[in-house]
């Protein structure tokens, strides 16, 4: 069965604090993928741009600059002072951008944490876009299950199984369906927390749903 065929409706998602907070903040690797293509269809051309979770290097805001874009790089963790269109700042002023966008935050959040994320973001654009990781959290997240990894069964069993579930992990025969949804309640993995978000029925349209990343749109 094709893994973007199953179809599961999660009611269980993780309500405790965010288990990760870095990660966004990766160092030399250019923009993301997604970024990149968007850059060079033109797509930031002569607007201003808010990147919400920048992260420590704001790799994505320096990008956009670079195409002459008036970007405003914005990280509540990594950010420091006011002064975010030359670099990471710690608060964002009281205007609105052309475009606001995240990239790879929302799947570092719990669920509570993304709904106060999407408010924020949405109080300073009208025209919104949020990338986030895909199928390869499921991929991660079952290769881990079924070697019994500590880290990703210690907390599927203590924040996530039934006892039905708690049989099948202990049996090594967990169906893809309870590991996608496990996948969309959030999973603490050795890399950190992380969540495959689904922003379908929160007024975002899923533009773009490559195996890698999820590209959802609203006002655009």
């Amino acid at each position: 069965m094709n893994i973007k065929e199953i179809i599961t409706e999660s009611t269980r998602i993780y309500t405790g604090e965010p288990l990760e907070k870095g990660g966004t903040s990766i160092k030399g690797q250019g923009a993301a993928p997604a970024i990149k293509s968007l850059i060079k269809k033109g797509f930031f051309d002569g607007k201003t741009v808010l990147d919400y979770g920048a992260g420590k290097y704001g790799r994505n805001a320096d990008a956009i600059r670079s195409s002459g874009a008036k970007v405003f790089a914005y990280d509540p963790f990594h950010g420091s002072g006011d002064d975010g269109y030359s670099s990471v700042a710690g608060s964002i002023p009281n205007e609105k951008f052309d475009i606001a966008f995240t990239s790879y935050v929302l799947n570092v959040v719990p669920e509570n944490t993304e709904d106060q994320i999407l408010n924020d973001i949405e109080s300073h654009s009208n025209s919104i876009f949020h990338i986030t990781r895909n199928l390869d959290i499921f991929n991660s997240v079952k290769k881990a299950l079924m070697r019994k990894d500590p880290t990703v069964s210690n907390f599927f069993l203590q924040q996530f199984a039934n006892e039905e579930e708690k049989e099948s992990f202990e049996n090594g025969t967990l169906t893809d369906q309870v590991i996608m949804e496990f996948c969309k309640h959030g999973v603490q993995t050795s890399r950190g927390f992380q969540r495959i978000p689904e922003l379908e029925n929160k007024g975002y349209n899923l533009k773009q749903n490559t195996s890698g990343y999820k590209l959802y749109t609203k006002g655009l």
